[in-house]
């Protein structure tokens, strides 16, 4: 916000409000004795606070655009400025008296004073990170002008090269898998399911890839995926995380085994958690978080108020640190009740269901009859409606069977392979909001 607020943190209570900058306050910082305060704001100001009579006592005018970071020497008395011009500014806090010490190649997000090295840390929207080595006094000019535009500095002492970071993300058609491209527009290949860079893609044609990539499936979207901080970041809300059912095949189980995504990576992300409960053996759906997420310790999660992460952050913390006893405490207060019931209580989320009609195939668009209205899991495979009709539909008839491998499925005249599941046809091939309507017909 435009001002900035501060409290008394024993009794998580607000104390005071400091009014007086017009956008909004980027960066802070309090001396050591807590009586003083500076902030920089993207109205290109730096004000100095004194925190006892709640009001501005001094406004540093060297920055036309915004000051989006502080910081200061261990003595509060000379501070450097940063911001979206990407000039850094050293000023001084009693004379005001200020210097054009450098200028980056890219907005300045970050300054950091080492006091032992009379050095300057400074990151930038660019990759690097780079250390400034700050001139003597007797360098310094005996005033500065606005119209000045040669640095002190023209080099940094150290650079600490940076990768690419990521610019663009796209989620393939299985809902397991994303392609990031790079400022560099270079392709990475990710598993969202295991949380690990699957492959490095080089320069290549993102579009051609994803198609190759891509099949004729619909999977709902379980959860958001975002590269605004340059790295990939997955969030997983309430609403849609629980809304992708698969089935998987396992030779060893006489059935198919049904697995949720989001219920997956939530019991990878947790699977420390000393709150948490464990799944018996027997279980193959939980046998199955471990097979299909082996999610490495060191990933950090977060728990954030609000959707896409656009909340306050409630508490961060890697895989492994959830069965530290502290952390674990704090989780049992913090954890949402969606995660809580699937980790803790074992309660799986409801399937989706779709309500279809299998009818003789015919060329007339319009329904044969609406009698026999079917439902059943959305991820049902086209291969179970061909069983029905072999069992229930012709089975029922006179004359011998037809082998399942003469029945054929159709959907708006086009023939349904049997792996597809049911809201694949129809988002895919019906494309309608009434209820799916599948014809068979038994090849001669």
């Amino acid at each position: 916000g435009i001002n900035a607020e501060y409290g008394d943190p024993r009794a998580c209570t607000k104390v005071g409000k400091l009014k007086g900058h017009t956008d909004n306050v980027k960066a802070l910082v309090l001396n050591a004795d807590g009586t003083q305060l500076l902030s920089g704001s993207s109205d290109g100001t730096v004000k100095l606070w004194s925190i006892g009579q709640q009001r501005c006592i001094a406004t540093y005018r060297n920055h036309e655009q915004g000051v989006w970071a502080i910081a200061t020497d261990e003595a509060f008395t000379r501070f450097y400025s940063g911001g979206r011009e990407k000039t850094l500014f050293e000023t001084d806090i009693k004379t005001s008296e200020s210097y054009l010490l450098l200028k980056e190649t890219g907005s300045i997000l970050d300054v950091v004073y080492d006091s032992n090295n009379d050095d300057l840390w400074i990151g930038t929207t660019e990759t690097s990170v780079n250390k400034w080595k700050l001139p003597s006094e007797i360098l310094k000019p005996a005033a500065h002008s606005m119209d000045d535009a040669t640095p002190l500095i023209s080099t940094p002492a150290n650079t600490i090269k940076g990768g690419h970071g990521l610019k663009k993300v796209y989620t393939l058609s299985d809902k397991q898998h994303v392609i990031c491209t790079d400022s560099e527009d270079r392709g990475y290949l990710y598993n969202v399911l295991g949380a690990k860079l699957v492959k490095e893609l080089g320069k290549v044609n993102v579009k051609d890839e994803i198609e190759a990539r891509n099949r004729q499936e619909y999977i709902p979207n379980w959860f958001t995926a975002d590269v605004k901080t340059g790295m990939l970041t997955i969030f997983l809300d309430e609403s849609d995380c629980y809304s992708a059912w698969v089935c998987v095949k396992d030779d060893t189980a006489e059935t198919d085994n049904k697995i949720n995504y989001g219920g997956l990576i939530i019991q990878a992300l947790l699977q420390n958690w000393v709150s948490g409960s464990s799944c018996p053996e027997d279980e193959m759906d939980c046998r199955l978080y471990g097979k299909q997420c082996a999610i490495p310790p060191h990933t950090p999660f977060a728990l954030v108020e609000g959707s896409d992460g656009c909340g306050r952050t409630l508490f961060r913390i890697r895989v492994d640190e959830t069965a530290n006893p502290n952390d674990s405490r704090i989780l049992d207060d913090l954890i949402p009740g969606w995660v809580y019931d699937l980790r803790v209580k074992n309660e799986m989320p409801k399937f989706t269901k779709i309500a279809f009609y299998v009818e003789p195939y015919t060329e007339d668009p319009a329904p044969k009859s609406r009698e026999g209205r079917l439902s059943a899991n959305d991820f049902l495979a086209i291969s179970k409606v061909i069983e029905y009709v072999g069992d229930k539909i012709l089975g029922s008839q006179e004359g011998p069977n037809p082998p399942a491998q003469e029945i054929m499925i159709f959907c708006n005249k086009q023939r349904l392979e049997p792996r597809m599941d049911l809201r694949t046809v129809k988002h895919t091939i019906w494309k309608s909001g009434s209820d799916l309507r599948l014809m068979y017909l038994v090849s001669s």
